[in-house]
């Protein structure tokens, strides 16, 4: 179950990542301009424990967004999100523009968005979802779903958010699986499995392990789902190809340059999502070799 949970996650991850292009975050009260692409953080496991590493946005004015949420908020949250941020910078680099985004549940009505310590300020926007009605959203969408409509980019983006505009967790988990049936009645697909990637993606700190493994597993199972997981199989065939040619080259040469091929070769497949056990698994590269590759 571990390696198929995984997978749907890559899947998921790369519907939200193509969904997500051409989207604005303004619809949660923050001026922004739309996504251009989502980003990988990759960052090593030990360094990743304090915030998602999903919600990273290049704009299209070329600046970038951390996108998270919280339902309480305190100095330690901006202390952490120094903390991400400082891993951000070192992965891509100094010269980046960069924002912090906070969409704050309903339970949360102000912020202090300021730290500053005297050689470091960090400044957080804030997203107020209470202005966000969940009945109103629920019922438009229910009339546009049930007349065959397609959702408009604004009712997408509100219906993702949902579950996260509840104060109590007994109605976020109703919203949330309001907000998932909804969703799976969405005639156009890949509109549908967008909204249902966004939902697990964002509702990821308070969806329970088991419903989200359902929802992930029902996406894998459409066709977009198949689709992407035929483009992982046919890498991992260009690989045992690439095996069956290198046995032609002498033994240090190939040695050599089934080193450097591997490694371009199993970076191709993380970057479409394989896992780095899965890329150890097909290309015999040790797991701290792979994980090197994401550093």
């Amino acid at each position: 179950m571990g390696e198929i949970a995984y997978q749907n996650k890559d899947i998921v991850s790369k519907i939200l990542g193509d969904g997500m292009k051409e989207k604005s975050f303004s619809v949660y009260g923050i001026p922004m301009s739309k996504v251009k692409e989502v980003l990988p953080v990759n960052l090593p496991a030990i360094e990743a424990n304090e915030m998602a590493t999903d919600n990273l946005f290049k704009l299209e004015d070329s600046s970038y967004a951390v996108i998270d949420y919280e339902s309480t908020f305190s100095e330690k949250s901006k202390i952490k999100y120094v903390n991400h941020i400082a891993r951000i910078v070192k992965k891509y680099g100094s010269n980046i523009r960069l924002r912090m985004i906070v969409l704050c549940t309903s339970g949360i009505r102000h912020i202090n968005t300021v730290l500053d310590v005297g050689c470091l300020r960090l400044t957080v926007e804030p997203g107020y979802l209470s202005s966000i009605n969940a009945e109103i959203i629920l019922k438009t969408v229910r009339e546009r779903i049930e007349n065959r409509e397609k959702l408009s980019d604004t009712e997408v983006m509100q219906l993702i958010i949902l579950p996260l505009t509840e104060e109590k967790k007994e109605k976020q988990k109703v919203v949330l699986e309001e907000a998932v049936n909804l969703a799976k009645n969405i005639q156009d697909e890949e509109q549908q499995l967008f909204v249902l990637s966004g939902i697990i993606t964002f509702s990821d700190k308070i969806i329970e392990p088991e419903f989200a493994r359902q929802v992930e597993e029902w996406i894998r199972m459409t066709k977009v789902g198949r689709l992407f997981e035929e483009e992982k199989q046919q890498a991992v065939a260009a690989v045992m190809d690439l095996l069956e040619q290198e046995k032609a080259i002498t033994e240090q040469e190939r040695a050599k340059k089934n080193q450097e091929s591997l490694k371009v070769v199993s970076l191709k497949l993380l970057l479409k999502g394989s896992s780095p056990q899965e890329v150890s698994k097909a290309t015999g590269l040790s797991l701290e070799e792979v994980k090197e590759l994401l550093s």
